[in-house]
C-alpha cells in the first residue's frame, strides 16, 4: 500500500443518492442554471435553494433574457427524482448586482476565492478509490430502483466505506424504502445486489443497513435540504482540501466551478501523463480581476522537480475565466449538464469535459 499526501492509511468516504435532500437542492440549483443558460448564453445565475416538509425556497440573482418558471423547474426536478409528495415553490430572485456585472463583463473573476483541483492514480478515473466505491453503491442502489429489481426502494439513501490499507474493512448503506417491508429482507437483497457487485469479499458483519432497522420517511418528508452542503461529495472526499465555495447554482461566471474545474482538468493531466502520483492544484482569485493572484502546484516530487513542474503549469495555463470557460465549453454543454453534476459528483465522469486529458 503506497500512502501520498492525501492518502492516508485509513480512509472514510460518504456519498449520497440523487435523492437526498441536500442533493435535491443542488440539482434544481443546476436545472435553473441549465435552463438559463440553454436559452441565453450570456446568462448570470447564483442560485440558491432549501427544501424540507412540502416546501422549496429559491433565492439568489439571475441576469437573463429567458423567463424562467422556477417552480415547474423545481416540482419537474423533484418528480423526475422518484419523490412523490406535493411541494410548494417559493422564488425570490432579482438581477446580478451592478458591481460584480462590471468586473464580469470585463472578464474578470465573478468572485473572490480559493479552488482546488486534485488527482490521484489511484484507480481508473483518478479519484480516491474510496470515495469511487461510495459512490458505486449510491449509484447502484438507484439502478435497483430504477430498474424495478428492487420495486421498495425509494430515492432517498446513504453509502459509507471504510478502508485500511487499501481494504474495505466497513459498508454502510442507508436504503430509503416502502413501508411494511421487512428490516431483514432488505439488508439481505442489498447485501447481494448492491455490496457484492462492489465489495465482493467483506463479511456480512462488516455491512451495516439501515442502522435503526427503518427507512421509510425520506426526501423532504422526512428533512431538509440546502445547495452546497454535500462538499466532500461534490469534491474528492474528506482528506482533501476545498476551497470553501460550492458549485451548484452558479454560472461558470463564477471561478468558484469555472477555475475548480480547470484545476481538475489540470491535475488529472499531470497524473494520467505520468508525471506524478498525486497532484493538487489550487488559484485564488480576487473579484473583477482576470489573473489569478494565487497558483500552485503541489505534487510528491523532489523540490527541483515539483518546481519545474510547477512553473511549467503556470507557462503553460492562463486561469483568466474567459479562456476557462471557452476552453472547456461551459457556457454551451453539449452532451452534458449541470444538473447531472450535482446529482453524482462533478469528478470522476468521463464526458464531463474537464475530465479530458490534455498534454503537458
Amino acid at each position: 500500500m503506497t500512502m501520498g499526501m492525501r492518502k492516508a492509511r485509513m480512509m472514510a468516504t460518504e456519498f449520497v443518492t440523487d435523492g437526498h435532500p441536500d442533493k435535491v437542492c443542488d440539482q434544481v440549483a443546476d436545472s435553473i442554471v441549465d435552463a438559463a443558460l440553454q436559452q441565453d448564453p450570456s446568462s448570470r445565475v447564483a442560485m440558491e435553494v432549501q427544501g424540507g416538509h412540502g416546501a422549496i425556497t429559491v433565492t439568489g440573482e439571475m441576469t437573463t433574457s429567458n423567463n424562467l418558471d422556477i417552480g415547474s423547474i423545481a416540482r419537474n426536478v423533484y418528480k423526475d427524482i422518484g419523490h412523490d409528495h406535493d411541494i410548494a415553490v417559493f422564488s425570490n430572485v432579482v438581477n446580478q448586482a451592478n458591481d460584480i456585472d462590471t468586473g464580469v463583463s470585463r472578464g474578470g473573476a465573478g468572485d473572490q476565492g480559493i479552488m482546488v483541483g486534485y488527482a490521484i492514480d489511484d484507480g481508473p478515473n483518478y479519484m480516491p478509490w474510496s470515495w469511487t466505491l461510495s459512490r458505486e453503491l449510491c449509484e447502484k442502489l438507484k439502478e435497483l430502483r430504477e430498474t424495478g429489481r428492487l420495486p421498495y426502494l425509494r430515492p432517498d439513501g446513504k453509502s459509507l466505506i471504510v478502508m485500511e490499507d487499501d481494504r474495505v474493512t466497513h459498508v454502510t448503506l442507508a436504503a430509503h424504502h416502502a413501508e411494511g417491508v421487512e428490516h431483514g429482507q432488505i439488508k439481505e437483497d442489498l447485501i447481494e445486489l448492491a455490496v457484492r457487485p462492489i465489495v465482493d469479499d467483506l463479511a456480512p458483519e462488516f455491512i451495516k443497513v439501515n442502522g435503526t432497522g427503518n427507512f421509510v420517511q425520506g426526501g423532504f418528508d422526512a428533512d431538509a435540504g440546502t445547495t452546497g452542503r454535500k462538499l466532500m461529495i461534490d469534491n474528492y472526499g474528506p482528506n482533501v482540501e476545498v476551497g470553501g465555495g460550492c458549485y451548484s447554482g452558479k454560472d461558470p461566471s463564477k471561478v468558484d466551478r469555472s477555475a475548480a474545474y480547470y484545476c481538475r482538468m489540470i491535475a488529472k493531466s499531470i497524473v494520467a501523463g505520468g508525471h506524478a502520483p498525486e497532484a493538487i492544484v489550487k488559484v485564488g482569485y480576487t473579484i473583477g480581476i482576470a489573473q489569478p493572484a494565487y497558483v500552485s502546484v503541489v505534487t510528491s516530487l523532489e523540490a527541483d522537480a515539483a518546481s519545474k513542474l510547477e512553473q511549467h503549469i503556470r507557462s503553460l495555463f492562463t486561469f483568466e475565466p474567459r479562456d476557462m470557460i471557452e476552453q472547456l465549453g461551459l457556457l454551451t454543454p453539449n452532451g452534458w449538464s449541470y444538473r447531472e453534476t450535482a446529482r453524482a459528483g462533478h469528478y470522476g465522469n468521463d464526458h464531463f469535459p474537464w475530465e479530458k486529458i490534455v498534454e503537458i
